[in-house]
């Protein structure tokens, strides 16, 4: 029964983070529906045996790799773009968990922040607020290799700052990753335009 429960509410935080990711680049979440389902359970299966034998603090840095996986093989957006929406669309989610995690713990926050993010992809859906990313091109040459050598940066770090287990670290790791992420949004925007 344990295992049902953990898969439950891993699943609802798969969907909050992965409806946020979609739809703050303007994609629909909604056709990718039992594609993220299944996704969901690998990525809830992997969590519960890796916090079985003390492996847990990994587990992140694995699931971020799912939603790029999912990203670039399943919604079919370029590898360096589905790193980014992923990183862009997870940090902010694990940001506010990491933020909550002083008043809710278990799957109270995982509901909480995943309800949370839904409604706030409901709102950005609502009034047309996303980033719209020219998937074809990245305009610098070294641009790739530096994204790339930026999200592997970022998963080393996230593995680090959940294996200190310190609520502080992991709020200024991922406030700073949320930043670094969607300014790096922002501006291949507004360059693209």
């Amino acid at each position: 029964m344990e295992l049902v429960t953990f898969l439950l509410f891993s699943m609802i935080e798969m969907f909050g983070a992965f409806v946020f990711m979609m739809v703050l680049f303007r994609e629909n979440p909604l056709e990718y529906t039992w594609q993220a389902a299944v996704v969901a359970i690998l990525m809830g299966l992997q969590s519960y045996f890796l916090r079985e034998i003390d492996l847990g603090f990994i587990a992140v840095v694995i699931n971020i790799l799912f939603y790029v996986l999912l990203l670039a093989t399943v919604v079919r957006l370029p590898l360096i773009w589905s790193a980014i929406i992923a990183c862009a669309g997870f940090f902010p989610y694990a940001f506010a968990q990491a933020a909550l995690f002083e008043f809710f713990q278990g799957e109270l926050l995982q509901l909480i922040t995943s309800i949370s993010f839904m409604l706030l992809a409901y709102i950005l859906y609502r009034f047309g607020i996303g980033f719209e990313a020219n998937y074809s091109i990245l305009r610098f040459r070294w641009e790739k290799i530096m994204v790339v050598l930026v999200v592997i940066g970022a998963f080393s770090l996230t593995a680090i700052t959940m294996y200190q287990k310190a609520v502080w670290i992991n709020i200024l790791f991922f406030g700073a990753a949320s930043g670094l992420f969607l300014y790096y949004a922002i501006r291949k925007e507004r360059k693209e335009k």
